[in-house]
């Protein structure tokens, strides 16, 4: 289609974006060409591109004569409203771990329980389900020379911890028939604690949880590396622009063969004001087109079922991630 120079838009709509593998990562189960995150909760898109220059200067007044550019960025700026496991995984470089029959997470559990009765403390419940943690209603509370279960007295002050006597011994389980106590034998602590029918007491704990192939998915871990930083890949974003000629909608496309995904982030967790947004940086790499040139960006005006602003004919074109506004 020919370019119409008189031919103006506005653009206001955000992109949904999807990225691309440019490399196999079979331990990961990913391909060159495997879209591998798509994000269509953004709030903010922007492209940012900056350049530096420099001119060669002289005569009266010392004016610019002649002048350079050179050094070109381009900056692209991701604001999500929302985020998944994978999209934390990309923004942090991290790895993301899945329960296994052979691999365990472990989830950290705290709750807080009154005694009652003199050095005897029940067992404490979830606080989301109402569930006891005793093996039955909910997960049973374990303690291993790894892992204690660890106590403090928030009436007194006092803390002492649940473990076996050693490394290899058995696993202290804790259930609805034997209740805890502060002079349990198998604790260490530096000296034995006792409670009073009444005391307030915080309970720390470890849920080892293991998974099995068609079991529902109840834990995640993503861990994040000192040597793991973020990926490179092939970045799509779609959009609209209106034209200020037929008001409506065309279709609008960026391609990034190389963006390299930044290691600088920042998670806002508070009490106040707006929802957490998760921000993720990339930095245009160049890259070599299918006719050997060199490319850092390309900008795709199509349109999709109805004349475009610039009178072309109709074409059946799937849009795919983005729906045609009025």
């Amino acid at each position: 289609m020919a370019v119409n120079i008189f031919d103006k838009y506005g653009i206001k709509e955000v992109a949904n974006v999807y990225f691309e593998a440019l490399d196999d990562d079979a331990a990961a189960g990913v391909y060159a060409g495997d879209i591998v995150l798509f994000l269509d909760t953004l709030k903010v898109s922007t492209i940012e591109t900056t350049a530096e220059n420099t001119a060669a200067q002289g005569g009266w007044g010392n004016p610019k004569l002649v002048q350079w550019d050179y050094g070109k960025e381009i900056n692209i700026t991701l604001e999500d409203a929302l985020m998944s496991l994978e999209s934390l995984r990309f923004m942090l470089g991290g790895a993301i771990k899945r329960p296994s029959t052979t691999s365990s997470v472990f989830v950290r559990h705290t709750e807080e329980v009154v005694c009652t009765a003199n050095g005897v403390m029940p067992l404490p419940k979830d606080h989301l389900t109402n569930k006891k943690f005793d093996g039955t209603e909910g997960p049973a509370i374990k303690a291993t020379w790894e892992h204690p279960v660890r106590l403090i007295n928030l009436t007194t002050g006092a803390r002492t911890q649940i473990r076996p006597a050693s490394a290899e011994a058995e696993a202290i389980t804790l259930n609805g028939t034997k209740a805890i106590t502060f002079k349990n034998p198998a604790m260490l602590g530096s000296t034995e604690v006792d409670t009073a029918q009444g005391d307030h007491i915080r309970i720390f704990w470890e849920e080892e949880v293991k998974g099995a192939s068609g079991e529902k998915e109840t834990a995640v871990e993503v861990t994040i590396s000192p040597d793991t930083f973020p990926g490179t890949y092939r970045i799509v974003g779609d959009t609209f622009m209106r034209s200020e000629k037929t008001g409506k909608d065309e279709p609008f496309q960026f391609v990034i063969n190389k963006a390299k995904v930044l290691s600088e982030v920042t998670i806002t967790l508070e009490a106040e004001g707006d929802p957490s947004t998760f921000e993720m940086q990339l930095n245009v790499l160049r890259s070599t087109n299918d006719e050997g040139q060199n490319e850092m960006m390309k900008l795709i005006r199509y349109n999709v079922g109805e004349e475009a602003s610039d009178g072309s004919e109709q074409q059946e074109n799937d849009v795919g991630s983005v729906k045609q506004g009025s």
